[in-house]
C-alpha cells in the first residue's frame, strides 16, 4: 500500500485567475508500506508532485471541482511549463 504524506501545498497564479478558480501545486512524500503479522515494513519511494486546476461553484461556495490535473515529470518536465500550458489552454479561466 502506498501512503501519501502531503508535505507542500500552494496556491499558483492567484493574482491571474477568476474569484472561483483554484491552481495548485502539491508536493508528496510516499512511502510503499508492506504488513506481515504485526511487523510493518516501509520503502521510501520518490515523492510526487502535481498541479491542480480546481474551479468552485458559484452557487455553493463548499464545491471545487476538478478541472485538471497534471503530474510533474510525466508529461511536462516542470511547474513552469505547466502554468504555460494552463495559461495556452485554458484562457476562460483567467481576469
Amino acid at each position: 500500500m502506498i501512503v501519501k504524506d502531503l508535505v507542500e501545498t500552494r496556491e499558483l497564479l492567484t493574482d491571474e485567475t477568476n474569484g472561483n478558480v483554484f491552481v495548485v501545486y502539491e508536493r508528496f512524500d510516499n512511502v510503499d508500506c508492506h504488513c506481515e503479522g504485526q511487523n510493518i515494513e516501509e520503502i521510501e519511494c520518490d515523492p510526487e508532485e502535481q498541479v491542480q486546476i480546481l474551479q468552485g461553484d458559484p452557487e455553493s461556495s463548499s464545491s471545487l471541482k476538478s478541472v485538471k490535473t497534471y503530474l510533474v515529470g510525466e508529461t511536462f518536465p516542470s511547474i513552469d511549463a505547466i502554468v504555460q500550458d494552463i495559461r495556452l489552454n485554458y484562457t476562460e479561466l483567467f481576469q
